[in-house]
């Protein structure tokens, strides 16, 4: 019985360092927390704004999703070939749009911000999600308070491409960083991180989706938050 035992445990073990080994590095899923401020957490409508963001990483290749609770609306950006395409897709409830963005266009989310300054922070660091996080202050239009604080890690192999954002500069993964927008500061925190394979078809445009442009889109996701 006791040679039993020890044979299941392993067994188990090896299974285990089996599966770590197969585990892709350059692929899986980073779900993050959204965290809003205190006036937009008091107002009625706070019960329906998303608290999850995922980030779907293959490669080169990478999509971001927000979805609404109750599914009634998603928001989801993908980016592929290391920021060769890039497509942002919006649908609140039955209406489904897409806008495949222009060679060196600005993000909606990021247009009114011009450009960025990174500064890292070399002694600072804290655990996220499993992961040593170091730290980065970003300022934005030449001011010299920081309005950003993020941090990141180069643990993961996470291709992210330039995309005229204030992040650009920043290399590896997000694991936790604030996103001004309208006047208000929402913060994403990473909680989990899964290294797993991902099926190609995650980063393509659906089938059932209309061509749009950014300015409707921006303008239905301005109206979630007001």
């Amino acid at each position: 019985m006791h040679k039993l035992f020890v044979l299941i445990l392993l067994t188990a073990f090896v299974t285990a360092c089996n599966i770590n080994q197969q585990a892709p590095k350059n692929q899986g899923v980073i779900s993050y927390k959204i965290a809003y401020p205190e006036e937009i957490q008091e107002k009625g409508y706070a019960s329906f704004l998303p608290t999850k963001m995922e980030t779907t990483f293959k490669n080169k290749n990478y999509k971001v999703s927000i979805k609404g609770e109750l599914s009634l609306y998603s928001l989801e950006y993908i980016s592929r070939a290391d920021g060769d395409s890039a497509t942002t897709l919006f649908r609140v409830f039955d209406k489904r749009m897409f806008h495949n963005h222009k060679t060196g266009e600005h993000l909606f989310l990021f247009e009114k911000h011009g450009e960025s300054r990174v500064e890292f922070i070399n002694d600072t660091h804290k655990q996220i999600a499993g992961l040593i996080a170091n730290k980065a202050l970003v300022y934005l239009n030449g001011s010299n308070k920081p309005d950003i604080e993020v941090y990141y890690s180069e643990e993961i192999k996470f291709n992210r491409p330039k995309e005229n954002s204030p992040f650009d500069d920043i290399p590896g993964v997000l694991l936790e960083f604030s996103l001004p927008y309208k006047d208000l500061n929402l913060t994403f925190t990473a909680q989990n991180i899964e290294l797993k394979k991902i099926n190609d078809k995650v980063f393509a445009t659906p089938n059932n989706y209309s061509q749009s442009d950014s300015g409707e889109i921006a303008e239905l996701v301005s109206s979630l938050i007001q």
